[in-house]
């Protein structure tokens, strides 16, 4: 029998001394206290660089320890490539955050490589966090879902609902329609008029079905469903825009599901405006 004990939760961020790693950092040890999880900041540098990489991780350290009493933090360098070992360092339990840019040639780029890479790989919802854009309001607006009643908004479902009961703030499922000749206009109740979003039973089905059963277990969080003509990615990129965290899937339907990561995915990394969370459904068990 198999007495080993089950794996400690616990949030995990990637460092490298950008303003959006160090944006990251914070995001990852509000969370660790608000879970009270312990906090694990990893630097992954090559050789030449580990002594000023190991003083980066014990400053940061030593900084969540000063503000931060209550959460259990540690520190490591680690060589080797950034995004294969934090992808790597992470289970399926853990929640893995990083900067949506680095130092080096992708720092000019939205979304840097390795973000983007780690989303793609982990198998733990992964958190990509930027620095704030000039004149965001503070994220007041609750947690944003994106749904399409595919397997993984379903398991983005479940992260979104626990995100808003340890935050005390309601949560909106937002489904988009893509109908580039119906008005472009957010609706709660499905209405038949022309100018308004006009959305299938199926598609009323799949998201009463994707939130049912975590409405009953997560009865402390304030449900909004919404209903939006336009592109997914930039519907989600909109809502966004007052929201504390943003929750999609890590692959969709239609050809991007064939994808680690999903076209609409991909593009919310690049435009949203708060901190993104992209989870993955969990591998089937293959049968014999």
């Amino acid at each position: 029998m198999n007495t080993q004990a089950p794996h400690q939760r616990s949030v995990i961020v990637g460092i490298d001394g950008s303003r959006e790693a160090l944006c990251a950092l914070h995001w990852a040890a509000t969370e660790a206290e608000r879970r009270r999880w312990p906090l694990r900041i990893t630097y992954v540098t090559s050789a030449d660089d580990r002594e000023v990489a190991q003083k980066m991780v014990d400053a940061a350290v030593a900084d969540v320890r000063e503000t931060r009493s209550g959460v259990d933090v540690t520190g490591d360098c680690v060589s080797g490539d950034p995004a294969a070992v934090l992808a790597r360092t992470a289970t399926e339990r853990d929640i893995l955050a990083v900067g949506s840019r680095g130092h080096g040639r992708i720092a000019s780029v939205l979304v840097g490589s390795v973000s983007s890479a780690v989303a793609q790989h982990a198998i733990c919802p992964v958190v990509v966090v930027r620095a704030p854009l000039p004149g965001h309001p503070d994220g007041t607006g609750g947690v944003v879902l994106g749904v399409d009643g595919s397997e993984a908004s379903m398991a983005a479902t479940g992260f979104a609902f626990e995100a808003a009961s340890v935050r005390g703030l309601p949560l909106t499922v937002v489904h988009a329609v893509w109908d580039p000749y119906t008005e472009s206009q957010a609706v709660v109740a499905v209405l038949s008029d022309s100018r308004r979003v006009v959305v299938d039973d199926s598609e009323l089905l799949d998201v009463a079905e994707t939130i049912a059963g975590w409405r009953e277990q997560f009865p402390d969080v304030e449900v909004v469903t919404r209903y939006e003509n336009g592109r997914p990615d930039r519907v989600l990129a909109d809502a966004s825009s007052r929201a504390d965290l943003l929750v999609v899937g890590a692959r969709g339907r239609g050809p991007a599901a064939t994808l680690s990561l999903g076209s609409v995915s991909r593009q919310v990394l690049k435009r949203a405006h708060c901190p993104v969370a992209v989870v993955r459904s969990r591998p089937r068990a293959r049968s014999h």
